[in-house]
């Protein structure tokens, strides 16, 4: 390079594809990853409640509507996603709803969801979930 030229070629170059590796994850392995599905998100009684697996769960009473909030994992893929799901919520038999419920879902089975806010689960919730 002569003196008092720069030349901003390299430098656009690099941070251009700096900031295009951060468009999408990769895999430890070096390639692209698909983006991650929604999370099992359930709104009841105006809290947010995330689903765990567990899916035999002693119900209580029906404690009304719920709703699993709409999701769209992959925008730009040219559809919309998934619109928002209706459900009922139900006590967990010897559990305050404020901790967890459980939803209904297709089948006649029952998942299990905590509220976002518990971050330890309390010791009747645990000897529901253990072993599950």
């Amino acid at each position: 390079m002569k003196a008092g030229r720069l030349t901003w070629a390299p430098a656009v170059a690099a941070v251009a594809a700096a900031l295009s590796a951060g468009c999408a994850p990769s895999s430890p392995h070096g390639g692209a990853q698909p983006a991650p599905s929604c999370a099992y998100v359930v709104e009841y009684d105006g809290r947010t409640y995330l689903g765990r697996e567990e899916t035999t769960v002693p119900l209580g009473r029906s404690l009304g509507p719920a709703t699993r909030p709409a999701c769209d994992d992959t925008p730009g893929d040219g559809d919309d996603g998934e619109g928002p799901v209706a459900t009922t919520a139900y006590a967990v038999r010897g559990v305050d709803p404020a901790v967890a419920v459980a939803v209904a879902e297709d089948g006649g089975t029952h998942r299990l969801v905590v509220a976002e806010s518990v971050e330890d689960l309390p010791p009747e919730l645990r000897k529901l979930t253990e072993g599950s």
